[in-house]
C-alpha cells in the first residue's frame, strides 16, 4: 500500500514547470495550477480485483500522433476508444479511491501507457472530468470542452495550459502502470457514490512524444479490504417549526437529505461514505471501526431555497456529548470507540416564511 508524504516533505520533491510538467525521472512528483498532483509511479500490482481499467485509447498503432477519448457505456465510440465493454466502460464515483496528501483529500486515477522503445516519451496533454447521473453519455465538444452539453467539473488546463511529459522506459509492459494523477477531492462536491464518472484524455499532442505504440489504459486500484466495525453514528434533519433550536416533538424530518460522513479509522484509512435521510429525516451510519469522523449536510438543490440555517447538535456517546460544531452543516471531531453508538447527531434547518 502506498503513503503520501505530507505536503510540505511533497514540495521538496515537486518538479519546477510552467506549461509542462516533467515526469521522466523515476519518483518525479509535479503540482499542476488546478490543483491535481501528478506522480511517476513505480510498476502497480495488477489482476483481478487489484486494478480496475475504465478507458482504454489506441488511435496510433505506429504512425506516431496525437490520440483522445473518454468512458462511457454508449456505442458507437466518438475517438480512439478501444470498442469492448470491458475496457471501456462507465465508471462511479464510489470505485474512485481517495487518498489525503498533507489533510486534502484528492481522488486517485492511474494511467498505464505504452510506447516503442525507440521514442519512449508520450505527452498527456489534456485531461478533464465529468460528473453524471447516467453511465452513457457521448458527445464530446472539443471547442466548448463540454461533454453532452456538460461543463467539466476538473480540467487539468484550469489555471494554465499543462502538458505532462512520460517515459514508458521506466515500467515495462503493459498493465505495470507510468502515472498517478490526484484530482482535488472538491472537484466531486455533491457527488455521492452512484455518481458516474467521465475521464476524457488526449496523448500525444507533443511533437516529440506522439504516441507510436501500444493502447493507453486508465484504471482506478481497489481500496485495500477493511474489516467491519462494530460502532454506528446517526441523527436526524429536522425542520425547527417552534425555533427552539432543538429536535422536539412537533419538528418534521426532511428526506433525501445528502450526509456525508469522513475521519480516519483506527487502522489510520480514510473513510469517506455518504447516505440520504428516511422520510421521517433520520440517518445512520453502521459497520464504522473507531476513530475520528465528520459529518456534513447537502440539503437537495430543489428544496435548498425554501430553508435558512438551523441549529446543528452535537450527539452522545455513551450519554456524553462529544464533537463540537464546525460550522454550518458541519459536525466535526467525533471520537467514536469499538462497540459505540453516537446517537442524535442533528442538523436544523428554519423554514423561510
Amino acid at each position: 500500500m502506498r503513503t503520501y508524504m505530507s505536503l510540505e516533505s511533497l514540495g521538496e520533491r515537486l518538479v519546477p514547470s510552467a506549461t509542462q510538467l516533467d515526469l521522466t525521472s523515476r519518483g518525479a512528483v509535479a503540482s499542476a495550477p488546478s490543483g491535481a498532483i501528478v506522480e511517476q509511479t513505480d510498476a502497480q500490482p495488477t489482476g483481478t480485483g487489484v486494478i480496475h481499467s475504465f478507458l482504454r485509447v489506441q488511435g496510433a498503432a505506429s504512425g506516431g500522433k496525437s490520440e483522445q477519448g473518454y468512458n462511457t457505456d454508449a456505442r458507437p465510440l466518438q475517438f480512439d476508444e478501444n470498442k469492448s465493454p470491458q475496457f471501456t466502460r462507465s465508471l462511479r464515483a464510489g470505485d474512485v479511491p481517495t487518498v489525503h496528501v498533507g489533510g486534502i483529500a484528492y481522488r486517485e486515477f492511474l494511467l498505464d501507457i505504452n510506447q516503442r522503445s525507440s521514442s519512449s516519451r508520450l505527452s498527456v496533454d489534456e485531461v478533464r472530468l465529468y460528473l453524471a447521473n447516467q453511465p452513457n453519455l457521448t458527445g464530446y465538444d472539443a471547442t466548448a470542452k463540454t461533454l453532452a452539453g456538460g461543463a467539466a467539473a476538473f480540467d487539468l488546463d484550469a489555471g494554465g495550459d499543462v502538458s505532462i511529459m512520460l517515459d514508458a522506459r521506466l515500467n515495462s509492459g503493459s498493465g505495470s502502470g507510468d502515472m498517478f494523477l490526484l484530482v482535488p477531492e472538491t472537484a466531486f462536491a455533491g457527488a455521492t457514490a452512484d455518481t458516474f464518472v467521465y475521464l476524457y484524455s488526449k496523448m500525444g499532442d507533443q511533437g516529440v512524444a506522439t504516441a507510436n505504440g501500444g493502447f493507453e489504459e486508465w484504471a482506478v486500484r481497489s481500496a485495500p479490504s477493511t474489516p467491519a466495525g462494530t460502532a454506528s453514528l446517526s441523527g436526524y434533519v429536522y425542520v425547527d417549526a417552534d425555533i427552539s433550536h432543538s429536535f422536539n416533538v412537533g419538528d418534521g424530518g426532511l428526506a433525501n437529505v445528502t450526509i456525508h460522513l469522513t475521519g480516519i479509522d483506527d487502522l489510520g484509512k480514510s473513510v469517506d461514505l455518504f447516505t440520504t435521510t428516511a422520510a421521517d429525516g433520520s440517518y445512520s451510519f453502521t459497520g464504522l471501526r473507531a476513530g475520528t469522523y465528520s459529518l456534513t449536510e447537502t440539503l437537495p438543490p430543489a428544496i435548498a431555497g425554501m430553508y435558512l440555517p438551523g441549529t446543528d447538535s452535537v450527539g452522545t456517546i455513551n450519554g456524553t456529548s462529544n464533537g463540537s460544531v464546525g460550522g454550518r452543516d458541519l459536525l466535526q471531531g467525533i471520537t467514536l470507540g469499538d462497540g459505540q453508538s453516537g446517537i442524535n447527531y442533528n442538523f436544523g434547518e428554519l423554514p423561510t416564511g
